[in-house]
């Protein structure tokens, strides 16, 4: 008889989606494993991102010589890499931002905090995709210009844009994410 109980209380609790207390401890582990591994490949991406963004960096030192210094698109070229510089600034801040932010997840004191690394550390990483992304932009546009592909400045100026509105819309939704995170934990 009590076998039979036994058996009957493991279906009922299996049909109600009830888990038993070592089972909660592996779920919760799990989770949290969910949420670092979530965070740690969003910060791989930005990482992969500010790295191609350093390499163009690169080139981009080599060909800005090549451009004459009378020629007509000087002042186009200078306004495209402030606009280059300013983002990968922010990139690298928030690179690291990101990086900070997912190594205080699985030390949070709980469930709800370590969510909310979790978010800072992608939303940053997301800051930083986008702005490392506008750095690759405006130095292919500065390549095309030093190797006078004039044909493609004009395709090249609205990627440039889109990105710089991209980057610009993902630094107000972070703006927007930490400041709901502050008041959470101001009240």
């Amino acid at each position: 008889m009590i076998r039979h109980s036994f058996i009957f209380g493991l279906a009922v609790t299996a049909l109600c989606g009830l888990v038993p207390s070592h089972a909660m401890g592996q779920e919760a582990a799990s989770k949290e494993a969910s949420i670092i591994t979530n965070s740690d490949s969003a910060v791989a991406d930005a990482e992969a991102e500010v790295e191609k963004a350093r390499m163009a960096i690169e080139k981009g030192k080599q060909l800005i010589v090549s451009i004459p210094e009378d020629s007509p698109l000087m002042s186009e070229v200078a306004s495209v890499l402030e606009a280059a510089s300013d983002n990968w600034k922010i990139a690298i801040d928030s690179l690291k931002g990101a990086k900070v932010s997912a190594s205080k997840i699985a030390t949070a004191s709980s469930d709800e905090i370590a969510n909310d690394y979790a978010l800072l550390a992608k939303v940053n990483a997301g800051v930083a995709h986008s702005g490392a992304k506008v750095v690759q932009i405006a130095l292919l546009y500065i390549e095309a210009v030093a190797e006078d592909k004039t044909e493609t400045l004009p395709v090249m100026r609205t990627s440039l844009q889109d990105a710089l509105a991209s980057s610009s819309q993902v630094q107000f939704n972070y703006e927007r994410v930490k400041k709901i995170i502050a008041q959470k934990y101001s009240k």
